[in-house]
């Protein structure tokens, strides 16, 4: 059915409602899934949760289970694998759309669903301590965040890092309380549009791709990619700093060696 559905460029669901609707039988078909993937906070499941806090969908119709949604550009499908593989599912991923190139992969079930929102999907508090999770904001990062690096204008030559989180005004408020705690302050959350926006440059930036990034265990991998060069310059800033303190702290001591006249 897969392979029919990737020819007509539909997703599984979407023709086999096409062939429902034309009077065609078809034997129903059993999916595995974790249903209680989400009820143990391990740093894998913060992660993706986090993930779908900010990519996913959770949505309800009558007389049928809560389906947990999300879609990834064809470049990221391999993501979307491993969130199906942590969710033990063997429900398919959808050919990319012809109309907007992205894959899709969706769940159905109550107990997904109902711990999303109540762990604060679309309001309240974000619960059990996801706030305080690097895990958590990682995966939040990697489905509505960028980083990367960029050139100066002309005529310099330097690069600086960049970071930038959108999002809704509760969520990236959690967010900058996070970076405080690890103090990384100074960012402010701004209306951009019809959400908010969280962002900064340079030593801050890499502060923030290093504590998120450094000896992640899951993450988006070309965001992964990009991490590891930006924690590689901010690892030559701390060196660089540590190197000229040890050269200031040589300096008062041989001042203070200094026999007085």
């Amino acid at each position: 059915m897969t392979e029919v559905a990737k020819k007509f460029g539909l997703t599984e669901p979407g023709m086999r409602g096409l062939l429902s609707r034309r009077g065609v039988v078809l034997r129903r078909t059993i999916h595995t899934l974790r249903h209680d993937a989400f009820d143990q906070m391990s740093p894998e499941t913060c992660y993706w949760i986090g993930f779908l806090f900010a990519d996913g969908c959770v949505t309800y119709r009558p007389n049928h289970l809560p389906q947990i949604s999300v879609g990834l550009a064809q470049r990221d499908r391999d993501h979307l694998a491993s969130l199906r593989t942590f969710l033990g599912s063997t429900s398919s991923i959808s050919a990319p759309s012809p109309t907007h190139g992205s894959c899709q992969f969706s769940v159905r079930s109550a107990r997904l669903a109902e711990r999303l929102v109540t762990l604060g999907r679309y309001d309240g508090p974000i619960g059990e301590g996801l706030d305080e999770s690097r895990d958590f904001w990682r995966g939040v990062v990697d489905g509505d965040g960028s980083i990367g690096t960029y050139r100066r204008p002309s005529p310099s030559q330097s690069t600086f890092s960049q970071f930038r989180l959108v999002g809704s005004k509760r969520l990236l408020e959690s967010f900058a309380a996070f970076l405080r705690s690890h103090s990384i302050d100074g960012l402010s959350v701004r209306p951009h549009k019809t959400i908010y926006t969280i962002g900064t440059t340079c030593g801050p930036a890499e502060k923030i791709v290093t504590l998120l990034y450094s000896e992640a265990t899951v993450a988006l991998a070309r965001k992964a990619e990009v991490a590891k060069k930006i924690m590689a310059v901010d690892l030559l800033r701390q060196e660089k700093a540590a190197s000229e303190a040890d050269a200031r702290n040589y300096s008062m001591s041989a001042e203070q060696r200094k026999p007085a006249r």
